[in-house]
């Protein structure tokens, strides 16, 4: 018979609030800057053929125009599109595809400043249509062209994948046989696994440690969504002071765009009950429609096991273990659906909204921070005070995509006195050669010049293929006045020793400067290998590099 407190656990799991549907993320108005370097794309609507003449419209989903769309025109045989006042800045061509379908692809030139400088765009994309075949035809669908910027940086910025079974012919079905549950396991121990404890509950110092288990209830099984043919394996472990099954136990998901699970476990040995909730996501009827659904639906089952109980480990009456375990390889649940909701066309393979991050700072406003500056000199003939090289250095170099780079006077790698230049690259921080990134400086310890070079990574845009951003430049540290210099050594062989101590120049994130050049690449330019002799050999720039000077970016071919 079922006690008092399972039957209430199981009337409060049975009641509680369903799933809650997520909410779609939507990019605000504006934000043109961020739009174009995060979802750089179009959408082509309206698209119709007549005698062989198609027409339609495109709209860029990142720029900012007044604009709508540009309206256009593809004939056969002639290989540009012509398009209306609005697609100025557009080439657009229609062509067929090895597939059969027609293809229609965009380039297209645009700028943005919302973040004040502008800053110009060009990107390409293209998209097959699949619904509208022939010489007379009228496409039900919008069609998405997801794109790739060429300026100002080489990127193309990944979009999220649509969850497991969206686009299957069965996902919105909710029914009989709804989900299939297998290797359904409980265990119950009354009491923990240990005969002596150092701490009660929390360190068992048995012989037998390893195998210590804490006491409570635990579950495991797995739980396939027929519909969509994706199984979540389901589990519930003790620990500390959470030794009960929960009245809901979320197994996955929670967030937009992931299949959510939960269950709930009720009952008493061997008689138990199950109830599935679950959310997930569905493009149906792809050919005709490109807003998804979010569905919820619920089910529940009796889950008769198989039982045996046993004296625990420390053979005291009240310790009693109980393991469960079913004797049917599977069961089915039957669903009932519980909400369901349109969701925005292409929701599901849009970039979340964002503003700023490692490639947005690299581009619009790429600045070098320094901090903690420190620099003396050996002493040197006062007759060639070029001869000047670094006794001691220190300095703190924060950047777009890094936090407080501390650099040392390190191996020189070229050039004499005040033209040498050093190595600031890390070797020894245990990270595999091709995760180090370039760093040199020199010091002209008389006008205190630093010319830098630094590069560094950012993936925040796309993981699978970061960028890799060098910037370089003269930063001038006498325009922080608040330093302390004086000459050492003899008048005949003097040295310079400086110091900076304002709190701009000793807290984070330190003086700022613009960096005057910057370089975007897909390829990471190595440091110079310090086991090999002298200069890091000059890396090659690829087609695809892009370089910012005087604040706007172009490809390296083009700026030289």
């Amino acid at each position: 018979m079922m006690s008092l407190s399972l039957i209430v656990q199981f009337l409060l799991a049975s009641s509680a609030a369903a799933i809650d549907i997520p909410p779609t993320p939507t990019w605000p108005s504006g934000r043109c800057t961020d739009k174009s370097l995060t979802i750089p794309s179009w959408t082509i609507k309206d698209y119709v053929v007549k005698r062989g003449v198609a027409t339609f419209q495109v709209e860029n989903r990142a720029s900012t125009s007044n604009d709508c769309c540009a309206f256009i025109k593809c004939s056969p045989g002639k290989e540009n599109c012509d398009g209306s006042a609005g697609s100025s800045g557009k080439t657009v061509t229609w062509k067929k595809g090895a597939d059969g379908n027609n293809v229609i692809s965009v380039t297209e030139f645009w700028y943005c400043s919302d973040e004040g400088d502008r800053t110009i765009f060009t990107a390409s994309g293209s998209t097959a249509i699949t619904s509208c075949d022939g010489d007379d035809c009228v496409s039900p669908i919008t069609y998405l062209a997801q794109g790739g910027l060429t300026l100002p940086v080489p990127l193309t910025p990944a979009q999220p994948s649509p969850p497991v079974g969206y686009d299957a012919p069965t996902c919105a079905k909710v029914g009989e046989d709804q989900w299939e549950v297998s290797g359904v396991e409980y265990k119950n121990y009354t009491k923990s696994q240990c005969k002596k404890w150092y701490i009660p509950e929390e360190i068992c110092v048995d012989s037998n440690n390893s195998n210590f288990l804490s006491k409570g209830q635990y579950l495991s099984l797995n739980v396939t969504n027929n519909a969509i043919s994706h199984t979540v394996k389901c589990g519930f472990t003790p620990s500390y002071n959470n030794y009960n099954l929960p009245a809901i136990l979320r197994c996955t998901g929670g967030k937009f765009n992931e299949i959510t699970l939960d269950v709930s476990w009720s009952g008493a040995a061997p008689n138990f009950n199950l109830k599935v909730e679950q959310l997930w996501y569905c493009l149906e009827n792809p050919k005709t429609n490109v807003n998804p659904t979010v569905i919820v639906a619920s089910g529940s089952s009796a889950i008769p096991l198989k039982c045996t109980s046993t004296p625990g480990i420390t053979g005291t009456a009240d310790d009693v273990v109980t393991i469960c375990t079913d004797t049917a390889s599977s069961r089915s649940i039957d669903g009932k659906q519980t909400a369901k909701q349109t969701l925005p066309p292409f929701s599901l393979i849009t970039a979340y909204p964002v503003h700023g991050g490692c490639t947005f700072d690299s581009i619009i406003n790429p600045t070098f921070y320094y901090r903690g500056m420190f620099f003396e000199t050996y002493p040197y003939p006062v007759d060639n005070p070029n001869s000047a090289t670094l006794k001691r250095f220190t300095a703190g170099l924060t950047g777009p995509g890094f936090q407080d780079f501390f650099f040392y006077e390190n191996k020189a790698i070229s050039g004499e006195g005040i033209n040498t230049t050093y190595t600031c690259a890390v070797y020894y921080d245990g990270k595999p050669k091709d995760q180090h990134y370039n760093c040199t400086y020199a010091l002209n310890p008389h006008t205190k010049v630093i010319t830098q070079e630094k590069a560094w990574p950012c993936s925040d845009k796309n993981p699978k293929q970061p960028l890799y951003f060098t910037g370089t430049g003269k930063f001038d540290w006498s325009v922080d006045p608040y330093s302390t210099c004086y000459n050492s050594a003899t008048a005949s062989n003097p040295s310079v020793y400086c110091y900076w101590h304002d709190d701009m120049a000793t807290l984070q994130p330190g003086v700022p400067y613009d960096i005057s050049k910057v370089q975007a690449s897909l390829v990471n330019i190595l440091p110079p290998d310090l086991g090999q002799p002298t200069v890091k050999s000059a890396g090659v720039s690829s087609s695809s590099d892009t370089v910012r000077v005087n604040k706007e970016w172009k490809l390296v071919s083009q700026a030289k």
